[in-house]
C-alpha cells in the first residue's frame, strides 16, 4: 500500500538533505545575530533564572535600522550597533528608568556591563556568544528554540513509516525534559539519561551522554526510546503535543505535557 507522506515532511526534505553530512546530522549555524530574539541564559559564567513572573533579558537587532534593542532584567534597552564579520559593538546605549524594588538589580548590571565590553560574536551549538576576545561574556539563546523548554513531556508513541507502532505502557516512566541551557534530562524506564539538545527554528538535535546503570525488565522500550530521541530532526507543536519527527523521514515521536501532581 502507498504511504502517504505528510506535507510537513516533503516541504522540509531538501532542507534536511542538505544538512546531512555523510550518515550524520549538521544541526545548521545561524547566518548571524541579527533578525532574531536572543534571550539571555548565562552572563559571567552565570546561568540566568528569573523567579516566577519576571521577564527574561534579550536583546534584538534590527539589521535595518542598525538598532539593538531589548530588556535587560528592570528596564528597556536601545541604541546602535556596528557589526562587521565577527566584530561587534554594542551601544552606547540608552534605557528606561523604572524602579524595580522587588528585583535585584545585579543581573541588569552584569548584563550591561557585558554589552559594554562586547566586541565579537560567534555561533556555537545554537547559541549567540558575546566575546572579548577568547573571554566569553554572555551566551544567549532564540526565542523559538526556548519554547519545548522546561516542560516535562511523556512519551505517548511512535509510528513509523513502515507501519510498525511503538508505545509504552505507562507514559510517566518514560520523559524527557528540555532545559534553558540547552542540557536535557529523561526518564527511560528504570534508568536516567542525561544529555544535550539543539535547536534552530523547528530542527532538532539531541545528544544523550550519560545514564545510570540499572537493569530494567524484561520488555523494556529503554533501548527504543533512546534511539528514537537521538534520531531526532524536527520538532512541532500541535493541540499541546510534542511531536518529533525523526531522520530520514523514518517515524515520529508524539509526547503529552506531564500533569504536576497535586
Amino acid at each position: 500500500m502507498r504511504k502517504r507522506i505528510p506535507l510537513r515532511t516533503v516541504l522540509l526534505c531538501a532542507l534536511l538533505g542538505a544538512l546531512h553530512g555523510g550518515d550524520g546530522f549538521a544541526a545548521p549555524v545561524s547566518a548571524g545575530p541579527e533578525g532574531s530574539e536572543w534571550q539571555l541564559v548565562e552572563v559571567g559564567g552565570i546561568p540566568v533564572s528569573p523567579a516566577a513572573g519576571e521577564q527574561r533579558p534579550f536583546l534584538k537587532f534590527d539589521a535595518a535600522k542598525k538598532e539593538a534593542t531589548g530588556h535587560a532584567g528592570c528596564n528597556r534597552i536601545f541604541g546602535g550597533y556596528r557589526l562587521d564579520g565577527s566584530s561587534l559593538k554594542i551601544g552606547p546605549l540608552g534605557s528606561t528608568r523604572m524602579s524595580c524594588p522587588d528585583l535585584p538589580l545585579s543581573l541588569e548590571t552584569e548584563f550591561l556591563k557585558a554589552l559594554d565590553r562586547t566586541r565579537g560574536w560567534k555561533i556555537r551549538d545554537g547559541e549567540l556568544l558575546f566575546l572579548d576576545g577568547g573571554e566569553v561574556l554572555a551566551r544567549l539563546a532564540e526565542k523559538n528554540a526556548r519554547e519545548i523548554a522546561g516542560t516535562a513531556w511523556r512519551w505517548v508513541q511512535t509510528l513509523y513509516n513502515d507501519d510498525r507502532k511503538a508505545a509504552p505502557a505507562d507514559p510517566k516512566d518514560y520523559t524527557v525534559q528540555f532545559r534553558e541551557d540547552g542540557t536535557l534530562q529523561a526518564k527511560a524506564d528504570c534508568n536516567l539519561k542525561g544529555g544535550t539538545y539543539s535547536s534552530d527554528g523547528k530542527l532538532l538535535s539531541i545528544e544523550i551522554t550519560h545514564s545510570t546503570m540499572a537493569a530494567c525488565p524484561e520488555g523494556s522500550l529503554e533501548d527504543e526510546f533512546v534511539r528514537t530521541l537521538s534520531a531526532a530532526a524536527i520538532y512541532f507543536l500541535k493541540d499541546g503535543d510534542l511531536y518529533i519527527d525523526l531522520k530520514y523521514d523514518s517515524g515520529t515521536m508524539r509526547f503529552s505535557r506531564q500533569q504536576k501532581e497535586s
